[in-house]
Parts: C-alpha cells; structure tokens; sequence
C-alpha cells in the first residue's frame, strides 16, 4: 500500500517534470530534491512482484477473471472520462481497445507482464518446488546476469529498462528464494536491513546525483530502471525489513483492496497526458516548495479516492466474476 502511495509522486518526477519549463532553471537543493525523492520510490515493481513471489501466486480462473475485470473496468472508465476533455474524438476502435487491456491496450506494461506470470506462476512453482538450494543459487545467479549485466548494463533488448516480463520473472524467482531459503532471527534481520536500507538508499541517491553533475556516465534516466543494481538492492532489503513486522488494521486491508487501480487511472492512455500536463502546470506556477506541497495533497486525495471507489466497481463486477466462474467450474474448466 505503501508503494503504491508513493508511485504517482514517482510518475510526476519521470513524466511531468521534464515538461516543466521552471524545474529546467533550478540549481541547488531544487534541482537535487527529486533524485534525492525518487531514491526512496523506485522500487514498487520490484517490491509488489517480491511480495507476489514470497507468498507465491496460485493461479485459478478466478484470479484471472478478476485480474481482467479490474483491468478492462478502468480500461473503460478512463475512456470515458477522457471525454471531459474538448480534445478527446469518440471511436468505435478505441472503445473495443479499452475492453482488451492485455492485448491491444497501450501502455500498461505492468497489467500485461503480471499477467504473464499468472500464467506461468503454476510451471515456475513446480519448477522451484524440485530444485535444491544449490540449484536455485544458479537460476538466480542466470537472471540476475541476464537482467543486471545484459539488461542494465549492456542495455540488451532483452531487458533494457526493467519494464517488461523478464524483470517480473527475476522479481518473483528472488520473492520465492526469499521465502524458502532465508531464514534469519527478526530481530537480527530487522536490525540488518534497516542499517542496510539508509546506506542504500543514500548509495542510490549520492551515485544519481554525482553522475548528473559532474561524471555523466550514464543518462539520469536510467537511474529510473527497476534493473539498476540499487533499486535491486533497495528493493530486496526495504521489503525484508517489512516482513519483520507484524501489524493487523481492518481499515487498511479494507482499502488496501483497491491500490491497484491507483497506478492503473493515473497511467492510463486516455488520462496520463491530461494528468501529467495538470501537475506540471501546478508545479511551474508555484515556488518549488509550494508546488510540491500541493502536488502531494493531489496525489493524496486521488489515492485514498481511488481506494474507496474502487468499492464501488468491486460491487459491480463481482456478480459477472461469478457467473464466468460458474461457467468455468461447470465446463471443468480447471488451472
């Protein structure tokens, strides 16, 4: 829940402050903030997947059909609402795009990659459930060649940017290890990857900002990567320190429920551009520190919206939810 928070603070910095005329003329601590900011926050992807490979993903048609359901109900939503826009000109083919959300639909890597893993978690759970430590040690050591090195390093087709499947599977073989082959006392572990979150983090942040001022080795961009070996570490550690914890709120596992259309409106093809040009116009008529004052008000208000409506479209889709898997169950048909 946390991540997802902080994923539309994270969208504005890669989508909407390049656009920003005003952020191109900061120097100092303005220029620097939102390195420094985006050191915390990119590692969503890595850390949502991580949880999914911890707790593993059994897949069932159900799954499946909610995972559609959620998608194409936004898909569709978002279309509609891109009406409110002088600009937005009805089509009968965009209308059909947004109820094929894993095939036609642009943007939304995530809901395609995650949809993938579904389909595949059930081989890649037999495949684990066989291996021995040794033989997972060298499973990972292969991806994170394949991700890190080829990937984020030789920037290779094959995962030049850690927005795509290959990321999603390396993510989940790392959730799963974790899960199955660490095994460390809370406390020490607590301890352990609290110290080692602050100096990756400060690592991450000090590595971005002394390459965009004076190294220049790579583009800042690709401090952005979910591949970059700091996210990676970042992301690993972040997460297990939160398995030490234990707490129970019935309020936040209700809203929790609807974190997922929280990256699924903000980064819709219909709404992104309307939404991206709505904050960097915020941003260049204000000071930087009133700016992201009130960026962080509407990016607050839209997630705990979003976590309540989407209450709403649970009530309406979960009756065609049951009826498909009605249908599933009675044509047997099983994952």
């Amino acid at each position: 829940m946390l991540c997802m928070f902080v994923l539309p603070f994270l969208h504005f910095c890669v989508f909407s402050l390049p656009q920003s005329v005003s952020y191109a003329e900061h120097t100092g601590f303005w220029a620097q903030f939102p390195k420094i900011l985006c050191s915390f926050m990119t590692l969503q992807v890595n850390i949502f997947v991580l949880i999914s490979g911890w707790f593993g993903i059994r897949t069932t048609i159900k799954k499946i059909i909610n995972f559609y359901l959620v998608c194409a109900f936004y898909g569709i939503m978002t279309y509609g609402l891109s009406f409110l826009f002088p600009d937005t000109v009805f089509s009968a083919k965009s209308l059909l795009i947004s109820f094929l959300p894993f095939s036609f639909f642009p943007g939304w890597w995530f809901v395609k990659a995650y949809l993938f893993l579904m389909l595949l978690a059930p081989l890649f759970n037999a495949a684990i459930e066989h291996m021995s430590k040794r033989e997972y040690m060298w499973v990972l050591l292969a991806l994170t060649f394949i991700n890190v090195y080829c990937g984020f390093f030789a920037r290779q087709a094959i995962n030049s940017d850690g927005c795509n499947f290959m990321q999603v599977v390396y993510m989940y073989f790392v959730g799963r290890y974790l899960a199955l082959h660490v095994s460390i006392e809370n406390n020490k572990l607590r301890k352990w990857t609290a110290y080692a979150s602050v100096i990756g983090v400060l690592s991450y942040a000090g590595t971005w900002i002394a390459n965009d001022t004076c190294l220049h080795l790579v583009k800042s961009l690709t401090f952005f990567n979910n591949n970059n070996p700091w996210s990676l570490f970042n992301s690993i550690v972040i997460f297990l320190f939160f398995t030490t914890l234990s707490f129970q709120s019935r309020s936040i596992n209700w809203l929790a429920k609807g974190v997922f259309p929280v990256y699924l409106i903000h980064t819709s093809i219909w709404l992104s551009k309307y939404w991206n040009g709505s904050l960097t116009s915020i941003y260049d008529a204000h000071s930087p520190s009133i700016a992201w004052l009130i960026i962080t008000v509407v990016c607050a208000v839209y997630f705990f919206s979003v976590l309540c409506f989407d209450h709403i479209r649970i009530l309406l889709t979960e009756p065609i939810s049951k009826k498909v898997e009605n249908y599933a169950n009675r044509y047997h048909l099983y994952i």
